[in-house]
């Protein structure tokens, strides 16, 4: 039985498009119609190569073409007239359902097209062309099988690819490229994507109803925030998605948060940016953070100063805020970033983070920094953009990341550009922390000194040109904030924080950590004086909090050793206690009470002789504070 190529490799677009036209074509593609109907009309060099980048409509031209084509419309002219289009897919050809290889399936199809002059052939992503179907060192690939046939007129083809797989794959070779005349097809602007939406909604009238305004957001969130394809496609997608979220939701009429809600779960971006529900969230940034990151009041007004800027529109929306955070270790600088990702974006996972130290070799660094990152903010366009400790980085790392502060976007491997614009970039460093021990040290009347000031941040800036940090890069920073040492006060607050966290995980399991000095002294009535009776003598006595300020805060580590401190001295007595009673069943009291005994570092005695000492009690847990 003869074998019909043509049916069993290709799909006939006249016989699809025939069955429902609404659902296919372009709108407002006039000028480039025109020159493709021009190209398939000349005598000699008659194939078309259609280009343009991902979602500009270059199969929905070919579909327009094939409409025109079963309507007879007269601005085809003779050659087109009755023409079939049939929609090549090169894959197919690797099927062992003829019996033949690659080669011998694209030879005979060749030869069906040859035999019937009515045909044109579509191949979409023509750029899989070269060196598809190519076996051993015979080099007889496709774009070799198909290209005498092309250049002796004998089939027409409709080929279809971005301009950069054309420029790489087709323009390297040059008796192909030759073959075909091209067909641009520029991305749509706003107003033409307007029009398009607005024919496409009115050539379906099982839509819903779609308002002006919800037509004037999908163009605006799909224009900022869908940044790896073009207009006209990725707003009619939009739209599409959109009207089945209102449909699920048996809704009549398409709305703003309908639309809002396909971007938040595609694009990750925050619902209350999308509904510019931010009064609230700006307003409240700072007293926010304030909670969560402690002493450095100063830093975090600077910070959301300029976040303040750019929501009013007032700064350079074309690139990311940017900060450098210097300071000791622990004094809060990753804190911040996380807790710009908790309080303005809403969501800690809004927060990407990199060890910069892991990207310190040259080109193999700057290629792989390149790819995560490109690859994370693609998926988290509107999110904290953290880069630890950004001196370890290698010099070629930090020119990538001179392009992005300064361009506001990034180049992927697949050519597509990721968006950046929407991130804030928070980098950290310990460069200069001893110019900042050192300062911090000195009178506020010295510190605030307006000469003073300027010498500091000569020396500061000279630091970090010492650490190999070019001026161009320190020049593009939108901020460099210092991060003072924190002072005793602002480590106890911070002490209370994370002994307030273990007590609600406590609670959780029936236990509560009982420390702060006007909750001991409802126990111990003593310990509001400073004493304890102890085996029948007296010993001095003191908050648990002075306690592990002693034993885990150095200004040049800030409070990094902290948690250490609360391990040993705490979590480990609580553990050791709650274990003790799982597996004997001996109870002890569900209420852990922690304070210190003994002498606290003096003048005389650096180091003290003090320890913490826990009392296991029954008392009521306070309630409000469980699942707080």
């Amino acid at each position: 039985m003869t074998t019909n190529y043509l049916d069993v490799f290709t799909t006939n677009l006249n016989q699809v498009i025939a069955v429902d036209p609404t659902e296919y074509g372009a709108f407002g593609r006039d000028v480039e119609l025109g020159r493709l109907v021009r190209i398939l009309n000349q005598h000699k060099k008659n194939s078309a190569a259609v280009l343009g980048e991902a979602g500009v409509g270059k199969t929905a031209l070919v579909e327009e073409l094939v409409k025109r084509i079963l309507t007879n419309d007269a601005s085809l002219h003779g050659t087109l007239v009755n023409r079939e289009v049939h929609s090549l897919e090169l894959a197919s050809l690797m099927s062992n359902t003829t019996g033949n290889n690659f080669a011998a399936n694209l030879h005979h199809l060749v030869a069906e097209v040859k035999a019937n002059q009515q045909i044109l052939l579509f191949i979409d992503e023509m750029h899989e062309l070269i060196g598809t179907g190519a076996e051993g060192s015979s080099g007889m690939d496709a774009a070799n099988i198909l290209k005498p046939a092309i250049g002796r007129g004998e089939i027409q083809v409709i080929g279809a690819t971005t301009n950069h797989e054309f420029k790489q794959y087709i323009e390297a070779d040059n008796a192909m490229e030759r073959r075909f005349d091209k067909v641009m097809l520029d991305k749509f602007t706003p107003a033409q994507t307007r029009t398009t939406l607005q024919r496409i909604i009115a050539a379906n009238p099982d839509y819903l109803t779609v308002p002006d305004e919800v037509i004037e957001t999908i163009i605006q969130f799909s224009d900022r925030y869908i940044t790896t394809y073009f207009f006209p496609e990725k707003a009619i997608t939009l739209l599409d998605n959109a009207l089945v979220e209102a449909k699920m939701n048996d809704r009549s009429v398409l709305t703003t948060q309908d639309v809002a809600s396909i971007i938040n779960e595609r694009c990750r971006v925050p619902m209350s940016v999308l509904t510019e529900q931010d009064n609230d969230r700006l307003f409240q940034l700072y007293e926010r953070m304030q909670g969560q990151v402690m002493g450095q009041n100063a830093a975090l007004k600077k910070i959301v100063t300029s976040i303040r800027v750019r929501a009013a529109g007032l700064g350079d929306m074309s690139k990311p805020l940017s900060f450098l955070l210097a300071g000791t270790p622990g004094v809060g600088k990753t804190e911040t970033a996380k807790a710009l990702a908790v309080h303005y974006f809403g969501d800690e996972r809004q927060l990407i983070r990199f060890d910069m130290s892991e990207f310190k070799f040259a080109k193999q660094s700057m290629a792989r920094f390149a790819e995560r990152a490109a690859e994370a903010v693609k998926f988290n366009p509107y999110s904290v953009l953290l880069l630890d400790e950004i001196e370890k980085a290698d010099p070629m790392v930090l020119d990538l990341l001179l392009q992005i502060l300064d361009d506001g976007r990034l180049t992927n491997e697949r050519s597509q550009t990721i968006n950046f614009k929407d991130l804030i970039v928070v980098m950290t460093t310990n460069i200069g922390h001893q110019l900042i021990i050192e300062r911090a040290a000195k009178s506020d009347s010295y510190r605030h000194d307006p000469q003073h000031q300027v010498t500091f941040s000569k020396n500061f800036e000279n630091a970090l040109l010492g650490a190999d940090l070019r001026q161009e890069f320190i020049s593009r920073i939108g901020a460099t904030i210092i991060f003072e040492p924190l002072e005793v006060p602002d480590v106890k607050r911070i002490i209370d924080l994370k002994l307030t966290k273990l007590n609600r995980q406590a609670q959780r399991q029936g236990y509560q950590l009982v420390y702060r000095p006007q909750d001991v002294s409802q126990l111990i009535p003593s310990f509001a004086s400073g004493q304890e009776f102890v085996n029948e003598r007296v010993v001095e006595t003191h908050p648990l909090i002075d306690f592990l300020v002693d034993k885990g805060y150095r200004k040049s580590l800030g409070v990094r050793p902290l948690d250490d401190a609360i391990m040993e001295f705490v979590e480990s007595q609580m553990a050791t206690a709650i274990l003790h009673e799982r597996r004997t069943g001996q109870v002890n009291g569900h209420s852990f009470v922690f304070r210190s005994w003994g002498n606290p570092p003096d003048a005389t005695h650096p180091r003290g002789s003090w320890q913490a000492v826990v009392t296991q009690a029954e008392l009521p847990i306070k309630q409000e504070e469980v699942g707080a």
